[in-house]
């Protein structure tokens, strides 16, 4: 069960920016009509990881956005699953904050509930960039989290793949 959107813990974390008011408004608006809008969801995601960033708001997040995702249609819920997976996979990161101890047992006991939920959906991501973020989110989910982050650098260009770790395409299949 993710944090009560009505707990006084939300006023232990810290987004981003600050506070997380703005959070605990766009996930009550979010359970009440079953998701998130586009924009919306990418004000919540830059709201608690900026710029790749990391915040103590991102571990309830995650939680919440495996929850909501049993509310929307399954395309949303693709979206908002490999965003879970995006955050578990960037929790471990370097410099990443750490997660609130009062949060650990619900952030490790969700990841399995969102790879199976996400693992499901993986047919649903019909393009190349879709399938990327869902795979890494995936990844995330289950464990190989610096293969998630591996995958952001990857890119389809022309038919050719590159990764910004490489200064040119990998080399053509034999």
């Amino acid at each position: 069960m993710p944090l009560a959107l009505t707990d006084p813990r939300w006023c232990e974390l810290r987004s981003s920016y600050g506070d997380t008011g703005d959070v605990v408004t766009w996930l009550t608006e979010a359970q009440q009509v079953g998701g998130f809008s586009d924009e919306r969801l990418g004000d919540l995601i830059n709201e608690v990881q900026h710029q790749g960033g990391s915040s103590t708001a991102m571990y309830a997040v995650a939680t919440h956005l495996i929850s909501i995702s049993l509310l929307a249609t399954p395309e949303a819920a693709l979206t908002l699953l490999t965003h879970a997976g995006l955050i578990y996979a960037n929790s471990d990161r370097s410099g990443a904050v750490q997660c609130p101890p009062f949060l650990q047992e619900e952030f490790t006991s969700a990841v399995s509930d969102g790879a199976v939920l996400l693992a499901k959906l993986l047919p649903l991501a019909a393009d190349f960039d879709a399938f990327k973020w869902a795979v890494a989110g995936l990844a995330g989910f289950m464990g190989h989290r610096s293969f998630a982050r591996f995958l952001d650098g990857l890119d389809l260009y022309e038919g050719q793949f590159h990764h910004m770790l490489l200064d040119e395409p990998f080399p053509p299949e034999i």
